[in-house]
């Protein structure tokens, strides 16, 4: 079916560099907003979100298109701070290409080798464009130097001073000299040999990659334009060729020229296949406007109110009215086809990373895999009725945002919220605070657990009178330690009828029930055998409440003789970091009680290392901030658990007094 005229184009990079700036200043230019608004004044077209507004950074992704000649450009503004890193990832899955941006005077940041790794991995088609050139103190080869260091990119404009101050840029390709109204001016001759130098590099690059372009200009002969056009659009759009651009979205320089260029060289949506099919890449839940989902559409053809699968869900969708939007607003369309966003309110059963179609057995797209979430709490509310509440209202906020966990602790009855980073767990709290719930975040209990080092025979009687029956139990148990992870055994070995039949189930509940509650700080006890070896019962005044209380009593007596002993959960962790920090990363980890466990290499990311570990829980429930900062944000790791071990003694007295502290 060939190209559409349409191109989803990802504006990605490292948050603070201005991205939302440099779309706001295109939609400006193109007519499509009546003012350009600002990040200080909370009036940005693509910062709508109350959240963003408030904390003057994007959150979420949003999206606008313009027109440009005979193409439809959809721009996916996506959020560049770590935190929110989920929107940016869902962004860059649903264009067909990129415009990475970077600050002139920061250069390539933490965020910027991430969003480079994913479009590496998603070969997506990128420009770069170096921001705010017009800064004091700026230089432009001090930027393009950080951006080789992580990738090969050429200069295919560089800014022109005048004193310091930024009158305008050499496109060198074509050799020539502009200022920011695109009038021609003189080139610098101070600045010739370094254009002639790009513009060398340029065409020594593009004719590499064709062999009669290679064999003319080789020759010295003159290059076919056209061929060379071509070859230069197949460079970029195979990643083999990565252009630079600069400008200052703020001034409004230069953003036009960016998006003509990236019009002229960044590929086209291609129509994939005959169904009609697109996949939902974002979820907006607004406690006034309810849900909208965005949906990047494939092939063929979507239109209102018409019925289509859900074949991740297995179910039939119906959507109602269809729009495209510029940031919030929305624009009513009558029809949608491959290449187009389209937003669609109230989807019964779709979430983000749904496929649609109109073909039941037609294949789900493999939608972008979520980086794990790494910094946990416990959600709080004012009083115990918040708990379903909270459950509710937080299986909306999860629909719009993949990197976040939520789940229950059945060990220490806490229910858990895991995300990217403490700002992203604010603005979780913040949002449901805005359903009407009072919400905190503490940091969660550890499920400390209590074992026994040592075995012991101890009998109990339990035995009361008062008026008719009576109550009498009468247990004789030996308690024995458990290899780790081993958990409970009860092993019943009464002989003769010295307990009847049905009250020893009884003895067992007792013991069960009295482990609940160790006696070195009220943990759950386990890695525990108990043998049931005697006992005498009455014939009416025995029951199943005194043989239970006989085992309970027998039980908490008893295991004080046996070395009772503290156990601390232990995760197992990979750390992925650059190789420099390998040494602050390992040494912070033995000052957490870590033990190393082995080092590789990590994929394709030049310089990384995985370092595995073990490392008890407690010492890392805030490890996220201090390997942000041991590796300037480069760095990141998951956990998973590993099993208990014996908690030192001089640490355990601390958790000890504590757990009698809060008791008291």
């Amino acid at each position: 079916m060939g190209e559409v005229n349409k191109k989803v184009i990802a504006i990605c990079g490292a948050g603070g560099c201005g991205k939302s700036t440099l779309v706001e200043d295109i939609l400006f230019i193109n007519k499509k907003i009546t003012r350009k608004g600002s990040t200080e004044k909370g009036n940005l077209a693509m910062d709508f979100d109350s959240e963003e507004i408030e904390r003057k950074v994007s959150i979420q992704l949003s999206i606008a298109n313009i027109q440009n000649n005979n193409t439809i450009i959809y721009l996916i503004d996506t959020p560049g701070y770590h935190n929110f890193i989920g929107d940016a990832l869902c962004g860059i899955r649903a264009s067909d290409s990129a415009i990475l941006v970077v600050d002139i005077l920061e250069g390539v940041k933490a965020q910027t080798e991430r969003f480079y790794y994913e479009l590496e991995k998603e070969n997506k088609p990128f420009i770069v464009f170096v921001n705010a050139i017009d800064k004091e103190n700026s230089n432009f080869s001090n930027a393009l130097k950080s951006i080789n260091e992580l990738f090969k990119a050429i200069a295919f404009q560089i800014p022109i001073k005048d004193k310091e101050k930024v009158i305008g840029y050499i496109d060198t390709l074509s050799l020539k000299a502009y200022d920011f109204n695109q009038k021609e001016i003189e080139l610098p001759q101070h600045l010739k040999e370094e254009a002639n130098n790009y513009h060398s590099l340029i065409i020594e690059e593009v004719s590499s990659l064709n062999d009669e372009l290679l064999e003319n200009y080789l020759s010295g002969e003159e290059l076919n334009q056209n061929l060379f056009n071509n070859t230069l659009k197949e460079a970029i759009a195979s990643q083999k060729l990565i252009p630079v651009l600069v400008g200052s979205a703020l001034a409004g320089y230069n953003t036009q020229t960016l998006i003509d260029f990236a019009n002229t060289y960044l590929p086209s949506a291609k129509n994939e296949d005959n169904t009609s099919k697109g996949f939902v890449f974002k979820t907006y839940n607004d406690p006034q406007s309810g849900k909208l989902s965005l949906i990047r559409i494939l092939s063929g053809k979507f239109t209102p109110d018409s019925i289509y699968y859900n074949l991740n869900k297995d179910q039939e969708e119906r959507i109602g009215s269809i729009q495209t939007l510029i940031g919030k607003n929305p624009i009513n369309l009558t029809s949608a086809e491959a290449g187009d966003i389209i937003a669609v309110a109230k989807l019964k059963y779709t979430q983000t990373g749904d496929t649609l179609s109109n073909d039941k057995k037609d294949t789900p797209v493999e939608f972008v895999k979520m980086p794990l979430p790494f910094i946990s709490y416990a959600v709080y509310g004012s009083s115990k009725n918040d708990d379903e509440k909270i459950s509710t209202y937080m299986s909306k906020i999860l629909e719009s945002d993949l990197t976040l966990s939520f789940k229950k602790n059945t060990e220490t009855n806490e229910f858990i919220l895991t995300g990217m980073g403490t700002n992203h767990l604010e603005v979780v709290v913040s949002r449901l605070k805005k359903f009407g719930l009072d919400i905190k975040l503490k940091l969660p209990k550890v499920a400390y657990k209590e074992t026994i080092k040592d075995k012991t025979t101890h009998k109990a009687r339990f035995k009361k009178q008062t008026g008719g029956h009576g109550q009498f139990g009468d247990v004789t148990i030996e308690i024995e330690p458990l290899p780790r992870g081993a958990g409970f055994e009860f092993v019943d070995m009464i002989v003769g009828g010295a307990i009847p039949r049905q009250f020893i189930p009884s003895v067992e509940k007792g013991v069960k029930s009295a482990m609940e509650k160790g006696p070195l700080a009220g943990y759950p006890m386990t890695d525990i055998k108990v043998k049931l070896i005697d006992g005498m019962y009455h014939p009416v005044d025995s029951s199943d409440f005194s043989f239970q209380m006989a085992g309970s009593i027998a039980f908490k007596e008893g295991v004080l003789k046996c070395k009772p002993t503290l156990l601390e959960p232990i995760l197992e962790m990979e750390v992925f970091v650059p190789e420099e920090n390998v040494g602050d990363i390992i040494g912070d980890i033995n000052a957490r009680r870590g033990k190393m466990l082995k080092m590789e290499t990590y994929g394709k990311r030049h310089n990384f290392k995985q370092v595995i570990v073990l490392v008890p829980e407690a010492e890392i429930l805030e490890y996220a901030p201090t390997l942000r900062s041991l590796t300037a944000g480069r760095g990141f790791f998951r956990t998973k658990f590993y099993g208990y071990e014996e908690v030192p003694a001089q640490k355990a007295q601390k958790i000890i007094e504590s757990a009698k502290s809060q008791e008291n």
